[in-house]
């Protein structure tokens, strides 16, 4: 099973969204999301609500889980599967506002391509591929439902045609035109995920995928491993806070060294940081990066 620490604006608001009775976790939750859609029946459905196609069979790859403490495993919130002809998805549930999304798109489309073809493959191995992202916000304030970004032509327009689509879905958009029903229904059942909400609903694959959410949320030993997993963070957050600023500037760079070699001025630029709140953001940045470089893109951001 996958353990997962929740995104949000700060570690104190990430928190917030695991605190919550495992029975009333909605699918935008790091938790639910991961039990659910690591079961390839439940990504296929999601991937056929999202994308309003059949989808062939496919197989969920499972992401190499960062170690933090002898207690818990972290990984980033995202399924990455393959289906039978060879195209690749990757979804991520994003539930907090960052402006680095579309670059972040960029980098996840680049690891992708590189983890998909073999050494001495040629180009015309790679499968096309989809980068989605599930917001619970509007990522570039236009209301759109959903946002599709494909490589093109400026001068005439025409489609480079190499594959590669970006998609970001905004669970909180009212430009209800390019986007079907079925699809606009998954989007608000991604934040409500109730008994109430389905039977107000004529979607028959949600009914399938609400069912399979509904086994899980009766399973006592996925419920046993929340509250573990919800003991850890909270004793965690506890004892950041009896041990002080020192306390969390230990955790940002023990993270940080497992991603790598960590440069002296960033060592240094976290031993003098005394604002709580700017830690906190540092600390979240450390937990989402997977790569020393991908902290550092998201910390010169964030001065901007």
């Amino acid at each position: 099973m996958w353990y997962y620490i929740s995104r949000g604006n700060s570690f104190i608001k990430e928190v917030s969204l695991i605190n919550k009775e495992f029975k009333n976790l909605n699918l935008n939750s790091s938790f639910l999301f991961a039990a659910v859609f690591e079961n390839p029946e439940n990504c296929k459905i999601m991937l056929e609500l999202l994308l309003g196609k059949n989808i062939d069979k496919i197989t969920v790859k499972s992401e190499s889980p960062m170690l933090i403490s002898s207690d818990i495993k972290c990984i980033r919130l995202d399924v990455h599967a393959i289906d039978t002809y060879n195209v690749n998805y990757d979804i991520e549930a994003q539930n907090y506002e960052s402006k680095d999304l579309p670059r972040r798109s960029r980098y996840y489309q680049a690891e992708m391509d590189i983890a998909s073809l073999k050494p001495g493959e040629t180009y015309d191995k790679l499968g096309d591929s989809y980068i989605i992202f599930i917001c619970t916000f509007d990522p570039f304030g236009r209301g759109l439902c959903k946002y599709t970004y494909e490589e093109i032509c400026r001068e005439d327009g025409y489609a480079l045609a190499d594959g590669a689509k970006r998609i970001f879905f905004n669970t909180s958009g009212n430009d209800l035109k390019n986007i079907s029903d079925e699809t606009i229904q998954f989007l608000k059942y991604f934040e409500n995920t109730t008994d109430e909400y389905v039977s107000s609903i004529d979607s028959a694959l949600i009914h399938k995928l609400h069912k399979k959410v509904s086994e899980l949320k009766q399973s006592r030993e996925l419920e046993a491993g929340y509250m573990k997993f919800e003991e850890l963070i909270n004793r965690t957050m506890e004892k950041g806070r009896a041990e002080g600023l020192m306390s969390a500037k230990k955790y940002i760079l023990e993270i940080l060294e497992r991603l790598g070699s960590v440069p002296e001025d960033v060592i240094r630029l976290v031993m003098e940081e005394n604002n709580s709140e700017i830690l906190d953001r540092w600390f979240r940045f450390s937990i989402e990066s997977k790569t020393i470089k991908e902290f550092l893109n998201k910390f010169n951001d964030s001065e901007i």
